[in-house]
């Protein structure tokens, strides 16, 4: 009997030595064919870069000086719509209906006009 248990954790052993075996030889593989790809990939793209003749670097065009005129500022706007004006919301309260129609209006009395003339 004593023989029989020390056989069982020598087999797994084994079984677990075969396994890792088994998973390095998987990773063998597997980085080899990462490695073999790679190899094939700056292959292509030194053959693409053969291919494309390579154009030096050049010093970058100086770009045109931005400077306003006065007719800038002179010519008219047009707008294509007007801007659109969203009312202040009244409130439904009826009590409080003519109060607010009221202070809307001071308001709008107090408003400053922005209207510039030249």
């Amino acid at each position: 009997m004593e023989n029989n248990k020390r056989e069982a954790p020598e087999s797994d052993q084994e079984e677990d030595e075969m396994k890792m075996e088994e998973f390095y030889s998987l990773l063998r593989s597997f980085r080899n064919a990462r490695d073999r790809r790679r190899r094939e990939l700056e292959k292509d793209e030194s053959k693409s870069k053969k291919m494309k003749p390579h154009t030096p670097t050049t010093t970058p065009k100086p770009q045109p000086e931005v400077s306003f005129q006065f007719q800038d500022f002179t010519t008219e706007i047009h707008f294509r719509k007007p801007p659109l004006l969203f009312p202040n919301p009244i409130p439904c309260d009826t009590t409080n209906n003519n109060n607010a129609i009221k202070k809307n209006e001071q308001q709008h009395d107090l408003a400053l006009d922005l209207k510039l003339a030249l």
